[in-house]
């Protein structure tokens, strides 16, 4: 019986996100200088990192990859200092976002260095300009971030504990957790201030998307998981009557309730929620030291969204694909702005196009290299959980819809979670 729940109480895992959630774009020239001819790609259809990397490929192209950086820089943007610590902390987190291990290969370990390093002169580029705005991330707007997320690891030390389980050095965490509000702010006071969705580009946009607002039937229900079968079955009897659960019960099971249709269950709750009515639970079931049950709050029938109905999910996507667009036009010409020394190791790894690079098998390794001085990069070694993209925050400029920050959290004990699909 597959899990529902990816998410434990503190999951705080999913660090401040990369910046390729805040690359993604329309199609467009995508780079400065020298590189003006090379085109960019429509980014809904590239991974989330290959987003970022073509856009800072462009770049590279024109940069100077200098012999000479000091010892343990590994880039400068406009004089501002990278550091290999910086960049070996933003792998860390990613690890620890994914929450797994892949088989080690050079040739991945180097993707991974050149596309973490093209992260973080995309957040350095966002840092100076707020900066030159005199509106950057204050050192209270960082403390406050930090105790958020310190509270729900109840307290210091049991923060300290996660990042040292992760091998997270604090200091290169905060340099991190301030980039992610850099990029929250930039969004916010720079991007979209100056987007406007009329009714005239709702109806257009309906118009030409009618079908996908042909909804099937989906179920409200809510998934209930506890160590013993007691706090479920105790549960579903407080549902079944209509009354609230107990709060001693609440304390101890993890609820999620969402909206979902049917073919999103796995096969064996589909089944048993095919023969549920408004209001029933499914019978529980044991995996892994915990109960797992099922409840059934309502079935919405199929229906076709008009657009009065349609306007706010319009009017958000509308808004996501001109905030990204901005966020490309900000970041062209920031990148013909810039002046930036690279270390010559990472050159060629940050210059190998997507056709050349090492075919990844499951276990993370690769055979054959490449290089090429032109083209494409293939940024996959960020390796998140797919979108995506929807996966991608509203709090950042290429979110979609779902926040990807210190911030979130979800699947908390005893809170209920309501998540639209």
């Amino acid at each position: 019986m597959p899990l529902f729940f990816s998410a434990e109480h503190g999951d705080h895992k999913k660090l401040p996100p990369t910046v390729s959630a805040q690359v993604a774009g329309t199609p467009g020239r995508l780079c400065g200088h020298a590189a003006r001819s090379v085109s960019g790609l429509t980014a809904a259809f590239l991974p989330r990192m290959a987003r970022l990397a073509l856009l800072v490929c462009c770049f590279m192209l024109t940069a100077c990859f200098e012999a000479r950086l000091p010892e343990g820089v590994v880039a400068t943007v406009n004089s501002e200092p990278i550091y290999l610590r910086t960049v070996q902390a933003l792998l860390d987190s990613r690890s620890a976002a994914l929450g797994t291990m892949q088989r080690p290969s050079l040739e991945n370990m180097k993707r991974q260095y050149g596309d973490a390093l093209s992260t973080l002169i995309i957040y350095a580029l966002v840092r100076q300009d707020l900066r030159d705005l005199q509106i950057p991330v204050t050192d209270a707007a960082l403390e406050a971030a930090v105790a958020a997320i310190r509270a729900d690891y109840g307290g210091q030390e049991g923060l300290a504990r996660f990042l040292a389980d992760e091998s997270l050095d604090e200091n290169e965490w905060r340099v991190l957790m301030r980039d992610h509000l850099a990029i929250q702010s930039f969004e916010k006071r720079i991007l979209l201030p100056g987007i406007r969705i009329s009714l005239d580009d709702v109806r257009v946009y309906y118009k030409e998307h009618e079908t996908e607002f042909n909804l099937p039937e989906t179920l409200d229900v809510c998934l209930i998981s506890a160590v013993e079968r007691q706090l479920v079955d105790s549960f579903c009897a407080s549902f079944v009557s209509g009354r609230p659960a107990r709060e001693e019960q609440a304390r101890d099971i993890l609820l999620q309730c969402q909206e979902m249709n049917l073919a999103q269950l796995p096969a064996a709750w589909r089944k048993k929620a095919e023969k549920l009515a408004p209001g029933q639970c499914a019978s529980p079931v044991q995996e892994d030291g915990r109960w797992y049950g099922l409840a059934l709050e309502g079935r919405n029938p199929a229906h076709t969204m008009g657009v009065a109905e349609a306007y706010p999910l319009i009017e958000n996507i509308l808004r996501q694909q001109r905030k990204e667009a901005a966020f490309e036009r900000w970041l062209t010409a920031a990148l013909e702005r810039a002046q930036v020394r690279v270390n010559p190791d990472l050159m060629a790894d940050l210059l190998t196009p997507p056709s050349a690079r090492p075919a990844m098998r499951e276990d993370g390794s690769g055979a054959g290299n490449g290089l090429s001085s032109h083209g494409g990069v293939n940024g996959s070694g960020d390796a998140g959980p797919g979108s995506s993209d929807g996966e991608e925050g509203a709090d950042t400029p290429g979110g979609g819809g779902e926040t990807d920050g210190p911030y979130e959290k979800t699947g908390t004990p005893g809170k209920q979670v309501r998540q639209g699909l």
